[in-house]
């Protein structure tokens, strides 16, 4: 058997079960008291059974009424709480939000922008991708992500749009009591006589490090390249060579026997948010991006 309820008569009975009037029923509805006698008249129809006992003076639930104003309460709550989220969806107060970014990102960049964005937007969820440099772009166009962060460079396909986010100079980061642990600054011509510890080409760094080098014309020894950034801090506080990293991960690699030190002539890294120029974002990303830049 299929009763065939709408939402208003739910909301009838909802509110005479919690306000036991019909003329309390009608202000908290918004309607007319004959509105709600007419909508309750036509549930008990449909229904097939008395629901509430009202006299001049009171309106009680009947037994079968109980039971059914219990499944009616659940039903507009349930109902009210779909429009609320389908309202924070269309003003971007709801939803979530889909971020391809470098590991570095996630872990420097991320963590203050997500917390004050979260502040104000509490049911909005965050799906984060950490992906290397050359993923990122492919799941924005791809439609996985609506926004991706990641270092700027001459492949950024002309699909998306682009905006700097922030820059991050390069620094040196050595053993302790490496013999450049006494100087203030290093210049690119000193790795040339060092072992150096690289990063993969795959990451954002690798390929930034290696244009300093053939920039300043310094050829030195890679020892050993690894693809992530405490890897990288493990192997040179264990003496094993120096490398060059962007400041901004330098507490990443804090780790017991290393240094950071400045390169000059400075060479910096720009973080760039992009998502696709065709069509606009949903709300609730677009303020995420909004954050971002801010």
């Amino acid at each position: 058997m299929v009763i065939n309820l709408a939402m208003y008569h739910l909301r009838t009975i909802e509110a005479l079960h919690r306000l036991r009037s019909f003329t309390l029923a009608a202000e908290d509805m918004q309607i007319s008291q004959p509105a709600v006698s007419r909508a309750l008249a036509e549930a008990e129809r449909r229904i097939g059974g008395r629901l509430f006992d009202r006299s001049t003076r009171s309106v009680g639930p009947t037994h079968l009424g109980e039971e059914i104003s219990a499944h009616a309460a659940m039903a507009v709550a349930t109902y009210d709480e779909a429009l609320i989220r389908i309202a924070g969806h269309m003003n971007g107060d709801d939803g979530t939000v889909r971020v391809a970014c470098l590991p570095s990102v996630t872990a420097t960049l991320l963590p203050s922008v997500i917390s004050h964005f979260r502040s104000d937007l509490t049911r909005v969820g965050l799906d984060i991708h950490d992906e290397p440099q050359e993923n990122v772009a492919e799941k924005i166009l791809n439609g996985t992500v609506d926004l991706g962060i990641f270092a700027l460079d001459s492949s950024i396909p002309d699909e998306l749009n682009v905006e700097v986010v922030a820059q991050d100079r390069l620094v040196a980061i050595v053993p302790a009591g490496h013999q450049f642990s006494c100087r203030e600054s290093l210049k690119w011509d000193d790795f040339a006589r060092e072992r150096f510890i690289g990063f993969d080409s795959v990451t954002s760094i690798g390929p930034l490090v290696a244009h300093a080098f053939a920039k300043y014309d310094v050829s030195v020894d890679i020892v050993q390249t690894a693809r992530s950034i405490p890897a990288v801090g493990g192997l040179v506080a264990a003496g094993l060579g120096v490398s060059v990293v962007p400041e901004m991960v330098v507490p990443l690699v804090a780790l017991d026997g290393i240094e950071s030190i400045p390169v000059n002539p400075a060479i910096e890294r720009t973080l760039v948010v992009v998502h696709r120029k065709r069509g606009p974002l949903p709300d609730v990303a677009e303020r995420f991006r909004q954050s971002l830049l801010s």
